[in-house]
């Protein structure tokens, strides 16, 4: 986290301004110092009072009053489109600095403003890639917690949280397997929340608001080991956008069909980490935006010509397609892996999915029960996640003191 002294942007600007003058022009350019100010008072704003905390109710959002005016001045409750287009007029721009509201399930154009605080992270916090893949995260998390004295059981599925008094007391821990308990005090749950409550918590129903809310879009991926090294101008991550900006976020979002020229992100994680693929050979990750599972695309019949059509679109942009290896997600794999209504990105963050109007990470019917995860507090992405597990580490600390009390 950056504290009031430094800022983000003094290191950044310069870099971003060189790139523009070359990508667009000097007006543009020289707006990005206004913009990234923007930015970073957005992300200060939000962070302490409203992401990086835990709520009880809805008055929680009104306690933090000077922040939550401060967000008025700044526009932060206006279209997210809009207010991008107040500091850039080339439409390119408009479409980098906005498309990161894809992230919370939502076009640019129904996004509020606060969730530029997504591309303050992208654009000028940067973006970071751990040495030997994203997998050396978990490994690295899992050291640290074992380290520090934790067990950690694998192929150990869960299969019941357990409950004093049956189904309606506090919890006193889990049942594996189908037999096998394992007595805990207290219990962090990290499965998608309301799949926890539909198949670990046998007559509690989720909050209705994960029962019946507007869900994220979903996505195809394709990760695949090929031969051959991708074009010379290729970056670590590129986005290639489609032609028709709003109306693909129509076809995706309202109407739950394909966009109908999509846009795609290729991701070449061993163009800059060795070992990651042989020599002369790549690896690529091709991610199109789809609907969810509650669209239209009937994905078992429809998911080898999508497919198709991506491995072409790839070839054409210059990446090599000729494949070693690969694995394919569709939505109904999502969902076979545990994700409500088959996407990886959650509950969408519309205003009223948000904050205290986003699932609790506890529960008053179950105490002793503590969420992390997307779908609760603070949200989608692994920041946001590895905030969820730090404010559910709090809940679980004021439930160890009152226990203490009695």
């Amino acid at each position: 986290m950056k504290t009031a002294a430094s800022s983000s942007c003094d290191t950044v600007v310069k870099q971003w301004q060189k790139r523009l003058r070359r990508f667009s022009n000097k007006v543009e350019a020289a707006s990005f110092h206004k913009f990234c100010s923007w930015l970073e008072d957005l992300y200060r704003a939000e962070m302490n009072s409203f992401i990086d905390t835990n709520f009880d109710s809805p008055l929680d959002l009104v306690r933090p009053w000077r922040d939550g005016l401060r967000l008025v001045q700044m526009g932060a409750f206006r279209k997210l489109d809009k207010k991008i287009g107040s500091f850039f007029r080339d439409d390119r721009l408009q479409r980098i600095f906005s498309f990161q509201s894809m992230y919370a399930g939502l076009a640019p154009y129904e996004a509020l403003s606060l969730y530029a605080v997504i591309t303050y992270m992208d654009s000028v916090e940067g973006v970071y890639f751990p040495e030997g893949g994203m997998h050396a995260m978990a490994t690295g998390l899992a050291n640290a917690v074992t380290k520090a004295g934790v067990q950690i059981r694998y192929d150990s599925p869960v299969t019941r949280i357990l409950r004093s008094a049956g189904s309606r007391g506090a919890v006193v821990g889990v049942e594996l397997g189908g037999s096998e308990r394992v007595v805990a005090d207290a219990v962090v749950c990290n499965p998608d929340l309301p799949v926890a409550y539909r198949t670990l918590l046998g007559g509690v129903d989720a909050p209705r608001v994960a029962r019946t809310g507007k869900y994220s879009p979903s996505c195809l991926l394709w990760i695949a080991g090929v031969k051959g090294m991708p074009p010379a101008n290729a970056a670590h991550h590129n986005i290639h956008f489609g032609r028709d900006w709003n109306g693909a976020f129509k076809a995706l979002i309202e109407d739950g069909v394909r966009m109908p020229d999509p846009s795609i992100l290729v991701t070449l994680h061993s163009l800059d980490t060795q070992g990651l693929a042989p020599d002369g050979h790549s690896s690529l990750y091709v991610l199109e935006p789809t609907p969810n599972l509650d669209g239209k695309i009937d994905w078992s019949r429809e998911r080898d010509r999508i497919m198709g059509d991506i491995r072409e679109r790839v070839g054409r942009l210059g990446y090599p397609t000729d494949v070693v290896v690969e694995r394919i997600y569709d939505p109904l794999d999502w969902e076979r892996l545990g994700m409500e209504r088959g996407t990886p990105f959650a509950l969408a963050h519309t205003f009223r999915q948000t904050g205290p109007f986003r699932p609790n990470n506890i529960d008053k019917r179950v105490p002793g029960l503590f969420f992390v995860g997307s779908s609760t507090v603070p949200g989608v992405g692994v920041p946001m996640v590895l905030v969820s597990g730090k404010l559910a580490a709090r809940r679980i600390g004021d439930y160890a003191a009152i226990r203490g009390g009695r």
